[in-house]
C-alpha cells in the first residue's frame, strides 16, 4: 500500500504526513507558536524541536524518551539564583545575566 504524499502548495515540497506539512506552513507564514515556557525569554519557534533545543540555552535538557514519561520529565527545576555582591549600587553593570548555581563555581 501507498501512502499519500502531502505536497505544500507555494514551493511544492512533499511530506509523508499532514503534521510535517503544518509544520512547514510555518517556514512560509512566519508563524512560530512554540514559544520559550521560560517567563523571562521571549523566543518563539516555527518547529517544536527547535524550540527544545533552545532550552538547552537555559541549562534545560528535555528528555526525548518517551517511553518513560514519569511526571519528572515534565518539571523544570532551577537552582537559586547567586547574587554577585554590589559595592556601589549607582555602578551596577549595564548588563546582568543570571548564572545557574552549577556554572557559579566555575572560573
Amino acid at each position: 500500500k501507498k501512502s499519500k504524499m502531502h505536497q505544500c502548495t507555494i514551493c511544492l515540497k512533499m511530506f509523508p504526513r499532514p503534521s510535517g506539512l503544518a509544520t512547514h506552513m510555518n517556514s512560509h507564514s512566519g508563524a512560530k507558536p512554540f514559544k520559550c515556557p521560560i517567563p523571562t525569554c521571549t523566543k518563539s519557534f516555527a518547529v517544536r524541536s527547535n524550540a527544545k533545543r533552545h532550552l538547552r540555552t537555559h541549562g534545560i535538557f528535555p528528555t526525548s524518551d518517551h517511553a518513560s514519561a514519569s511526571p519528572s520529565q515534565f518539571t523544570v527545576g532551577f537552582d537559586p539564583p547567586v547574587v554577585s555582591e554590589v559595592r556601589e549600587v549607582c555602578k551596577l553593570p549595564s548588563k546582568l545575566r543570571w548564572v545557574p548555581q552549577s556554572l557559579a563555581t566555575r572560573t
